[in-house]
């Protein structure tokens, strides 16, 4: 069609530049060379260039909280000129870069409200942002595939004119990541507050990354649990010694666990462990400011000046990161066969997001 030499030649190059499959390239490099054949001189040269120039206004970006793998949804969706919508959901992983993305050429302004809807009722909430935002993070998640050597899937090399395309040529730089807050009395005063964070609902999700390395914690926790909680044998006891030994069990729970955290906040926190946290700590802060909870975005910063290794505050004594091993270690068992059934993660795409739902 009319929009072949615009969207299929970045792709087809981007194809034969990074596949291993042969047969694939040399498929690749016929269909690209009838294609060029088939187009004016020199289409090929310009396919990108031409392809920002055909802008259209944009509509709307959305940005969905950091989940607890440091993934999110990235949506972007521009107006046609017969009313209605273009749109591309991009997923975006800290550690990966751009994981996929998939995009609709035309799609209804109802549907498209109505997929917002939808992804928050499954538990992907999203912030609404300002377009450059939104382009900014999609931006630094090509630039991290690339850092990284992971490839881009060719879905977005065909999106990649439209999505880096700019309504205003000096467009004004937006920042991604709320600026560093420096360490002080009053950082360390406010971080005491860090098992707060968890109030919150964007960050519900958040338990130790990779949570594999969590699991012996997780298992003595439980097998210690189950242990002090089965029921005793023998003689009946009075009413009152059974309360007591109640009590004592919750007390020794309570200190098993506390120690179990210590241990592995030893074992498993390094200084890569706090700079990435604290990383995305400040990218979700940056991120709730457009929502206006200046208070949340306080305590997240002084949570991430603390947890920084430069504040030589050693991690044992955090709130934030001992609340985080003991989510991980008390819910973790049901959180991992909640995520393993599909729901509450970004490890992949949701959901198929355009398909309608009938």
């Amino acid at each position: 069609g009319p929009i072949a030499a615009q969207q299929t030649i970045p792709a087809l190059n981007y194809l034969i530049t990074n596949s291993s499959n042969r047969t694939l390239k040399q498929h690749a490099r016929a269909s690209l060379g009838r294609l060029t054949m088939l187009s004016m001189p020199g289409v090929e040269d310009v396919a990108m260039a031409g392809a920002r120039r055909q802008q259209l206004p944009c509509h709307e970006a959305r940005v969905s909280f950091i989940d607890g793998s440091g993934a999110q949804l990235i949506m972007l969706s521009w107006k046609r000129p017969d009313g209605r919508l273009k749109g591309v959901n991009i997923l975006f992983q800290d550690e990966w870069g751009v994981k996929d993305c998939y995009g609709v050429d035309e799609i209804d302004m109802q549907r498209w409200d109505d997929l917002v809807d939808d992804l928050d009722e499954q538990g992907f909430g999203s912030f609404e942002v300002p377009f450059g935002y939104g382009q900014a993070l999609v931006s630094e998640a090509r630039a991290l595939s690339k850092r990284t050597r992971h490839k881009l899937p060719i879905s977005y090399s065909i999106w990649r004119p439209l999505i880096e395309s700019t309504e205003e040529p000096a467009q004004k730089e937006i920042a991604t990541i709320l600026e560093a807050r420096p360490f002080d009395d009053a950082a360390l005063a406010t971080s005491k507050r860090g098992d707060e964070v968890y109030q919150m609902p964007e960050f519900l999700s958040w338990i130790f990354e990779p949570p594999e390395r969590v699991e012996p914690y997780m298992s003595r926790y439980w097998a210690a649990y189950n242990i002090l909680d089965s029921p005793p044998t023998g003689k009946r006891t009075a009413r009152s010694k059974t309360g007591r030994k109640t009590k004592q069990k919750e007390q020794d729970q309570k200190l098993m666990l506390e120690a179990l955290i210590t241990e592995a906040l030893t074992d498993l926190v390094d200084d890569r462990w706090r700079l990435l946290y604290e990383t995305r700590l400040r990218r979700q802060a940056a991120l709730l400011r457009f929502a206006g909870r200046d208070a949340d975005v306080d305590l997240l910063s002084a949570v991430a000046a603390v947890l920084h290794p430069n504040s030589q505050v050693p991690v044992l004594e955090q709130s934030f990161p001992r609340t985080l091993l003991r989510i991980s270690i008390e819910q973790g068992p049901l959180r991992m066969m909640v995520e393993s059934l599909g729901t509450g993660d970004f490890s992949s795409m949701p959901i198929d997001l355009f398909t309608n739902s009938d």
